[in-house]
C-alpha cells in the first residue's frame, strides 16, 4: 500500500510539534505560515484525521499526531543516516567506526591521530559521538559507539579493555589562587573551595573514590558545568576548582593562566583505556582504530 503522506509533510510534523506553532515552524522551514497551514489540513484530509489540538500558547500532538510524529522522527533519522552513508561511500568510505570519549577527555590529540589513520585507512572513516560522554560504556553496550576513550583506576568490567596511558589526577586552580603556590593539596583543602565537576554523580576510579572518599570529606558546594570549556572556564573565573587529568589539563595550561597541583603528598593516578565490546573481530574498524590510536597515544 503506498504511503499518503510526502516527506514534506513528515518533517512539518516534526517542526511545528518541535516549535510549537504553524508560524514558528514556517520560518524554520522556510515556508511561509499560509504554506505551512495548508500543507497541515492536506495532511489531516489524507489521514482522516487532527493532528494537532489547537491549545491557546501551542499546538499539541493529538493521539493521531503522536502515533505519526514518532514514525515521523525515525523515518527523517534514517534518512539522514542513509544520505550520510550514501556520501560516505561515494567518496571511497566503506565503513564507519563511532568514536566515544569521556566527559573528561580532551580532543587535543585528535587531528594528528585522526590524519594517520586515515591516511593507512582511506576506506574507514571515524565519526566521534560527543553526546555520550558522560555514560560512554553504556553507549558502547547499547550500539550507539564501537569504541571509547575512558579513565579511571581499573578497566570496566564486561568489555575488551586496552590500556592507553598512565596518568595524573591534577587539582586545577588559577594561577593566582593561594593552593597554587603549594606543591600538593589535600583532600580538605580541596573541599574546603567550591568546587566545579562534570556532573554530581561520582565517577568511580576517579576524585571521589581516591580522594574524598578516603579523607572522609565532600566538597560542601559543587557546580555541575558538564564539559571541559565550562568547567575550566568557571575556574579561571575564580567561581571555584577543579581536578582533570594531567593529560586533559595539558593544552590548556599554555595559555598561563591556570596552575596544576598535585594531590597528596603521593600523588593520584588513574589510567586511559579503549574499551571495546567483547568478542571485536580482528579486522573490525573498531580494533583497527585501536591500534592506530595505541602506536601514536600510548604513554608512560
Amino acid at each position: 500500500m503506498p504511503t499518503r503522506l510526502s516527506t514534506r509533510q513528515i518533517q512539518m510534523m516534526v517542526a511545528i510539534a518541535d516549535a510549537g506553532s504553524v508560524s514558528d515552524a514556517a520560518v524554520q522551514l522556510g515556508l511561509t505560515q499560509s504554506a505551512l497551514s495548508h500543507r497541515l489540513k492536506e495532511a489531516e484530509r489524507l489521514l482522516g484525521a487532527e493532528l494537532f489540538a489547537r491549545g491557546q500558547r501551542r499546538l499539541t500532538p493529538t493521539q493521531a499526531g503522536r502515533r505519526l510524529l514518532h514514525a515521523a522522527r525515525g523515518v527523517l533519522a534514517e534518512l539522514e543516516r542513509a544520505e550520510r552513508d550514501i556520501h560516505r561511500l561515494s567518496v571511497g568510505i566503506e565503513e564507519v567506526v563511532r568514536l566515544g570519549v569521556e566527559a573528561c577527555g580532551g580532543y587535543h590529540w585528535l587531528p594528528d591521530s585522526l590524519a594517520a589513520f586515515t591516511a593507512s585507512h582511506p576506506s574507514i572513516g571515524v565519526e566521534i559521538v560527543p553526546d555520550v560522554s558522560l555514560e560512554p560504556c553504556r553507549a558502547l553496550r547499547q550500539g550507539h559507539v564501537d569504541l571509547a576513550l575512558i579513565a579511571g583506576s581499573h578497566p570496566p568490567t564486561g568489555f575488551e579493555a586496552v590500556s592507553l596511558r598512565r596518568d595524573e589526577l591534577r587539582l586545577v586552580v588559577p594561577q593566582a589562587h593561594t593552593l597554587a603556590q603549594q606543591e600538593w593539596a589535600s583532600a580538605e583543602e580541596v573541599a574546603a573551595e567550591p568546587y566545579v565537576a562534570y556532573h554530581t554523580t561520582p565517577e568511580k576510579g576517579r576524585e571521589y573514590e581516591q580522594l574524598f572518599s578516603p579523607a572522609g570529606v565532600l566538597p560542601a558546594r559543587v557546580i555541575s558545568a558538564g564539559v571541559t570549556d565550562a568547567v575550566l572556564a568557571l575556574v579561571r573565573g575564580g567561581l571555584g576548582v577543579s581536578i582533570l587529568p594531567a593529560w586533559t589539563l595539558a593544552p590548556h595550561l599554555k595559555l598561563g593562566d591556570l596552575a596544576s597541583v598535585a594531590l597528596t603528598a603521593k600523588g593520584l593516578h588513574l589510567h586511559w583505556f579503549l574499551v571495546m565490546r567483547q568478542g571485536e573481530a580482528e579486522d573490525s574498524a573498531a580494533r583497527q582504530l585501536t591500534r592506530t590510536l595505541c602506536d601514536r597515544l600510548s604513554g608512560s
